[in-house]
């Protein structure tokens, strides 16, 4: 799944659109039968409504956590387009669907935007975990109203501690609590058995075990592995790709995710926490 270095990077790619029109919009045939059956496949409001942003105007694009929202103007004032990549999905700049190169991905499109340069954004979905829709008004978007904030804001890191030891989570495994958006956003599995084993905390130790200074280290450190994915492109295990169809390579700087020995050469151990995997060294980690 694209966690936060990944959504932030398809954002940045996308910043060549502001200023354009959405002429129209296409939906694939999944997306048209999910609909007839009251699936809301992909597009998560009916059709009909979703159509409101045709003739809008793209006039920004930002992040929140691992949603990524386009801010749009049309007659009627701002409308925000929402979307969240879920397991597999992926925005794709180009003047036909022949231009996207990886070949799952140009078939399992679902929506393309067409824009007022002639180009089409196109969103795929391989998996169809993903979603975008339509808001007047983003206090309204359920999963905005409770997040922590960004961590590169200035609050964010005292949030984080305080947060932690303010006893509501005392029983916790901390592993499962930093993938919480309401405790800090983005941080998906990977990256938080990475910034665990730098900070050199045990993913199963409890919350209200952990020392202030320790928890202000593992803040650093999921930072730390933030940058360093936004530096390396992005991780690409299986599905994620760039908005051009390029590879990250996040993935050749794992230090104990998917690997069998820690830098330091003792066994990596795996456990399912939160009915995810997780990886992380006894030897290293406490």
């Amino acid at each position: 799944m694209p966690e936060l270095p990944e959504v932030e990077l398809v954002k940045r790619s996308l910043t060549s659109l502001i200023g354009l029109k959405i002429k129209d919009v296409v939906f694939s045939d999944t997306v048209i039968s999910g609909h007839k059956n009251d699936r809301m496949t992909i597009v998560k409001e009916p059709i009909e409504s979703f159509l409101n942003i045709r003739n809008s105007t793209i006039i920004n694009i930002k992040r929140r956590g691992k949603y990524m929202y386009f801010e749009l103007m049309n007659d009627e004032g701002i409308l925000y387009m929402i979307s969240h990549l879920g397991m597999s999905g992926g925005f794709f700049i180009v003047n036909t669907l022949d231009e996207i190169t990886e070949a799952n991905y140009k078939k399992h499109w679902h929506v393309q935007f067409h824009l007022s340069n002639g180009q089409i954004l196109v969103y795929s979905d391989i998996r169809r975990f993903g979603e975008v829709r339509t808001i007047r008004d983003l206090n309204d978007f359920l999963p905005f109203k409770n997040m922590a904030p960004e961590y590169t804001e200035e609050t964010a890191k005292n949030y984080f501690v305080e947060t932690l030891k303010s006893n509501r989570y005392d029983n916790s495994y901390i592993k499962a609590i930093i993938m919480d958006a309401k405790i800090i956003p983005g941080v998906g599995n990977i990256y938080a058995s990475e910034a665990l084993y730098r900070s050199g905390i045990l993913p199963t130790r409890r919350v209200k075990n952990i020392s202030k200074k320790r928890l202000e280290l593992l803040f650093d450190k999921i930072v730390e592995v933030f940058e360093l994915s936004l530096n390396a492109g992005g991780l690409t295990i299986s599905d994620y790709r760039s908005t051009t169809g390029e590879s990250g390579s996040m993935q050749t700087k794992f230090k104990v995710y998917g690997q069998k020995f820690c830098p330091k050469g003792h066994e990596i151990k795996t456990k399912t926490i939160g009915q995810r995997n997780t990886y992380y060294c006894t030897t290293c980690q406490r």
